[in-house]
């Protein structure tokens, strides 16, 4: 149990002044409801939007096998040093989303427009949380983003970023955009 400190009478009398001016609140008497979450309106994607972001996303595609511990991957045809650089935080991410508690579905579309905003923004490195927990996102986005054409490469984040629960990912810019990535 806390100590009670003790206070001065000179400390009460400066408390007493302050709120001589003050008057009693009056109770509006009415209940006001927060809205349940659940109840709340999110702007929906429109159907051939929805489909065209998850074009590249299949749940049965099992390419990436999940090792414990750190999960890396670079595509074909890239530098093979780019996992090394993302593993040491040497390529800073410049979004971050974050997937925990939503269900596979939410995830996945969540991720797509990441991708696609990604593009728009011309941002080469973002970091997706993906959380530990049961480890079904863990094993899911690793396989959702080998398929998509715009990966480039990525590797489980540096601890600063959340290690074994985040990925950072490196991603292909539009043709013209330039990118700074160490060497």
């Amino acid at each position: 149990m806390p100590k009670k400190t003790e206070i001065s009478p000179e400390d009460s009398q400066l408390f007493r002044d302050i709120v001589a001016d003050a008057s009693p609140m009056v109770q509006d008497k009415k209940w006001h409801h927060s809205t349940p979450v659940a109840a709340k309106t999110k702007a929906k994607a429109r159907p051939e939007t929805e489909q065209q972001a998850l074009f590249y996303f299949s749940d049965q595609y099992e390419g990436y096998v999940c090792n414990e511990g750190a999960q890396s991957f670079v595509a074909d045809g890239e530098d093979p040093l780019l996992a090394r650089a993302l593993k040491r935080g040497q390529i800073q991410p410049q979004v971050t989303l974050d997937l925990h508690g939503m269900t596979q579905q939410q995830a996945k579309l969540e991720l797509a427009a990441l991708l696609h905003w990604c593009q728009q923004q011309q941002l080469h490195c973002a970091c997706i949380v993906h959380g530990k927990g049961l480890g079904i996102l863990a094993r899911k986005v690793p396989n959702w983003l080998i398929q998509h054409p715009n990966v480039r490469a990525f590797h489980s984040a540096p601890r600063s970023w959340g290690r074994d629960g985040a990925l950072l990912v490196l991603l292909r810019l539009p043709k013209g955009a330039v990118a700074d990535i160490p060497k």
